[in-house]
């Protein structure tokens, strides 16, 4: 493990981009940035340098300072937010996930929470995607490792967990995985079964489980809507969420149980393994966060 951390040149950060117009104006974006987030700059190294099981997450790929220099999460935190945000995340996630943990997932990557199905894991990893979105993220994938869905995330303070993104797979196939995942998970949809997830690692460690709106997402550009493929404020209403005064979608911890008697037989067989799956996944969740 690299114990120590600097915070890198231009070069360090974007290694294996060739094209040259794509480098000069990211090359000019970071070195404004990297002035006008001076102060935060150094407060990270050496909060960093503090804490050597994080330097190592970002020494893994550099890149990662630009949660600091450009967004992390949320699009509205300036500077001075993301700072904060960076550093309580990482320390409520020890505190919750236990260093033991934290160091497993940085070693490794990806932790295996649950077999879901045969064919169906459950993940919690470092986020591969888009560390702007979040530097952690739970993820169904299938025994090929294909994504089938993720979710990143953040932890916040006041006992809050963000759910930053949801992204499903972008390859010809996504459909018919999809498809299939949802007939494995007894007609819970893989990105709605994420959903369930987070609300049983918020009841796990009383967190508050809040979405992210639309226009605050990472990704959000308001002339681009080739970035996002649906709508957060969309989705969040669809899982029965509230919009709080500080605009995040709020999401009960509860998950919505139909008495077995009441669900027409044809369907009850299903119903039933869907809610042994539940009760799988909370037990096991249970067992490894202890």
């Amino acid at each position: 493990m690299k114990k120590f951390f600097h915070f890198p040149k231009f070069s360090e950060t974007f290694p294996n981009e060739k094209r040259p117009s794509k480098l000069l104006r990211e090359y000019f974006r970071y070195s404004f940035r990297k002035v006008w987030c001076s102060t935060q700059c150094i407060q990270l190294t050496n909060y960093l340098n503090n804490s050597p099981l994080w330097a190592e997450l970002f020494n893994q790929n550099l890149y990662r300072v630009n949660t600091l220099l450009d967004t992390y999460c949320d699009k509205t935190f300036n500077k001075k937010q993301r700072l904060k945000a960076i550093k309580e995340n990482f320390t409520r996630f020890e505190n919750l996930f236990r260093i033991h943990f934290c160091n497993q997932l940085v070693t490794q990557q990806e932790v295996c929470i649950a077999k879901l199905s045969d064919e169906l894991n459950l993940y919690l990893s470092i986020n591969q995607i888009d560390p702007l979105e979040g530097f952690f993220s739970l993820n169904i994938k299938n025994n090929q490792k294909e994504h089938i869905y993720d979710a990143s995330f953040t932890l916040l303070e006041e006992n809050k967990i963000l759910i930053s993104s949801i992204q499903g797979p972008n390859s010809k196939s996504a459909q018919d995985l999809i498809k299939s995942a949802t007939k494995q998970l007894y007609g819970i949809r893989p990105m709605f079964m994420l959903i369930y997830i987070f609300k049983l690692i918020a009841e796990k460690f009383n967190l508050e489980l809040l979405g992210i709106p639309h226009k605050r997402q990472a990704k959000y550009r308001w002339n681009d809507h080739s970035r996002l493929l649906f709508n957060y404020d969309i989705f969040w209403k669809d899982n029965n969420a509230i919009l709080t005064k500080n605009d995040y979608w709020s999401l009960s911890n509860n998950i919505e149980r139909k008495p077995l008697n009441i669900i027409p037989s044809k369907k009850r067989s299903m119903y039933k393994k869907r809610y042994q799956l539940l009760d799988y996944i909370k037990e096991k969740i249970n067992l490894m966060f202890y």
